[in-house]
């Protein structure tokens, strides 16, 4: 499921990630890297989504051990590149520090992290045992993040640091240039000497950690997947949200809304919610210009990346199908870059995914599709897609300002826009505060909820009537209406 930035941005996905803000590398890579489980990994989603059930339930009372946590995290470092190193080279003392770190942040992370299991039951996040590796760069047992390499690591290299102090106290003592030249040249092949020993050490704790990498490793990964897990919970707050139940039928939401969207309302605003039942098939999203339709298709699509990728939802009530893909046919930048058209390119990714819908259970979402043709071409080809889609596996939601669409979908809805605007009321409004802001005005009055249609209806004929609202001459409206 490879979404394009603009896609996550107009959807809201991007919105989501944005506001997410993992303490480690490796919950930031988490975030950056996001992508929808895929079917193989339908247990593991499930995992993910009852995981982060349980941190929800019990949030209030695990908030000092996820700020605990965080605190840990913070500390910790990227030493992935080292683990790669010292599969086949020795490390300098900084990245062995790095790795004496990590390791008594991880010991440390999972005694928080046993009284999280403890008190909400998460399952599937145990660290590995590492202590053994610890010891090998802290042979003090001290746990403290800093590292040398100690005398306690050699006698020969205690012995040497012992001849090296003799000699700088002769140095001090010195009478004679003959005498000091003399001993700083023995200090010289000592701290050759030293040096070469404490190579021979660093190869050796190279040596002896590089079976235990796997490990340490592993716990890099479930670092991160707990910090990504914990700024789930956090997203959780941005709205009402639910656990959505993973189905292999219809898609269902009710009372759905979508956080980007809603931010962007005036004070005076809120989000109305959508309520949605998509059998497999085709269904239509249709309104009046202004009407939301796009803002209708995009919260879905949202709440369904968000359910494929272990988040809860921003909605009352939802049911969501596991996809094996989500295609949304939109104008590719790169794809005019290369000299299509924006109808060009719909049709090249349409005919991709048509590629694969035999194979895979696809949601596709097509906003608009072929907008950029002739309405007579444009209306005929919708139709043909939309009659084509119902007998494939899939869950296709359009957007569409064609006529005679819907009447070959499972499922018709439209958007309320201005179909209980008071006409009166709008005019008043807009005489009141300028032509030039009367859109901001109608907009505050659009009804930007869904409704299932029963029966066949073409789309909303509205946009003389705003029109009118915003004063467009009579002239021309005398010669629109003849």
């Amino acid at each position: 499921m490879q979404l394009t930035y603009e896609q996550k941005h107009s959807t809201g996905f991007q919105y989501i990630l944005d506001r997410l803000n993992p303490s480690s590398p490796y919950g930031q890579e988490k975030v950056r890297k996001l992508t929808p489980y895929t079917r193989a990994d339908r247990d593991q989603l499930s995992l993910e989504l009852d995981n982060l059930e349980k941190l929800i339930l019990s949030r209030e009372i695990l908030k000092p051990d996820f700020m605990h946590l965080k605190r840990i995290f913070m500390q910790m470092k990227d030493i992935r590149p080292t683990l790669k190193k010292a599969r086949e080279m020795c490390l300098n003392d900084l990245e062995l520090f790095e790795i004496k770190q990590f390791l008594i942040c991880t010991e440390q992370a999972n005694g928080v992290c046993g009284s999280v299991k403890e008190t909400s039951g998460i399952r599937g996040l145990d660290y590995r045992p590492t202590s053994d590796a610890l010891d090998i760069l802290d042979p003090d047992g001290r746990r403290i993040p800093t590292f040398s390499i100690y005398d306690a690591y050699s006698p020969a290299l205690a012995e040497i640091r012992s001849r090296k102090r003799e000699q700088e106290k002769r140095m001090e003592h010195a009478q004679t240039r003959e005498e000091r030249e003399n001993s700083t040249e023995i200090r010289r092949l000592i701290v050759l000497e030293e040096e070469k020993e404490e190579q021979r050490i660093r190869e050796q704790l190279t040596e002896r950690l590089r079976p235990r990498i796997t490990e340490i490793e592993y716990n890099a990964e479930i670092t991160g997947k707990i910090d990504l897990l914990m700024e789930k919970v956090s997203a959780s707050s941005f709205g009402e949200t639910v656990k959505p139940v993973l189905t292999d039928t219809d898609l269902i939401l009710e009372n759905a809304t979508n956080p980007w969207v809603a931010s962007l309302l005036k004070k005076n605003l809120s989000f109305t919610p959508l309520s949605v039942s998509l059998p497999k098939g085709a269904s239509v999203i249709t309104g009046a210009n202004m009407g939301g339709k796009s803002v209708a298709l995009n919260t879905i699509t949202l709440n369904v990346l968000l359910a494929l990728s272990g988040f809860y939802i921003y909605a009352k009530k939802a049911y969501i199908p596991f996809f094996d893909n989500v295609l949304m046919i939109s104008e590719e930048l790169q794809s005019v870059e290369r000299g299509l058209s924006s109808f060009g390119a719909e049709i090249v990714q349409m005919q991709e995914a048509v590629d694969h819908i035999e194979e895979e259970f696809y949601f596709v979402v097509l906003d608009e599709f072929s907008r950029g043709t002739n309405p007579h071409e444009g209306t005929a080809l919708v139709r043909a897609v939309t009659r084509y889609l119902n007998e494939k596996k899939v869950i296709a939601l359009l957007v569409t300002h064609f006529d005679h669409v819907a009447e070959y979908a499972k499922a018709h809805y439209q958007v309320a826009g201005l179909k209980d605007m008071d006409t009166d009321q709008i005019k008043h409004e807009i005489a009141a505060v300028g032509t030039k802001k009367g859109v901001s005005v109608i907009a505050s009055h659009m009804n930007y909820g869904l409704y299932r249609v029963e029966q066949l209806s073409d789309c909303p004929k509205d946009a003389f009537r705003i029109c009118r609202l915003l004063g467009l001459q009579d002239e021309i409206m005398d010669l629109i209406e003849e």
